[in-house]
């Protein structure tokens, strides 16, 4: 594998694995907030994350298609958003809601950073910078799920 297809396929794992696990999170916050019941959390969790995996999948390939590499970058996007898209999930499976919530940001946190991280070393770039940089932009899209939950939760009362 040259450099150049190393870096198309970091940025498909990237794409992929940010995306489904910041979307997933956004979505378990928001229906946390919302709802004290853990099955509309992890229905909620779980229609996002296979909806959500197969449109990366769906969407990494149909750009693709002016090049040769579709199919991979199909595969390596979709598997991407999946496993991404379990992390925040798996805390409201085992644990509390108020402290599943706590666990999953945190989680998603360090595994956005540690993403960033891997990023900044395959391009060379600021190693903290590409830790903080990725988990700043995940960590702030989720929160507006998490908001949004909130107005729904304030409304209802």
């Amino acid at each position: 594998m040259n450099k150049r297809q190393s870096h198309l396929n970091l940025h498909d794992v990237i794409l992929g694995g940010q995306d489904g696990l910041v979307n997933v999170l956004g979505v378990t916050l928001g229906v946390a907030a919302a709802s004290a019941d853990t099955r509309f959390i992890l229905a909620a969790g779980l229609a996002a994350t296979f909806a959500e995996s197969f449109s990366m999948a769906a969407v990494a390939y149909t750009s693709s298609l002016t090049g040769v590499r579709a199919p991979l970058d199909a595969l390596i996007v979709g598997v991407s958003a999946l496993f991404g898209s379990f992390i925040p999930i798996i805390p409201f499976i085992l644990l509390p809601i108020p402290l599943a919530m706590g666990v999953a940001v945190g989680v998603s946190g360090v595994c956005l950073f540690l993403l960033g991280l891997y990023k900044a070393k395959i391009l060379n770039t600021a190693f903290w910078r590409g830790g903080l940089e990725i988990t700043v932009i995940g960590m702030a899209a989720a929160f507006i799920g998490y908001l949004v939950g909130l107005i729904f939760k304030a409304s209802a009362v």
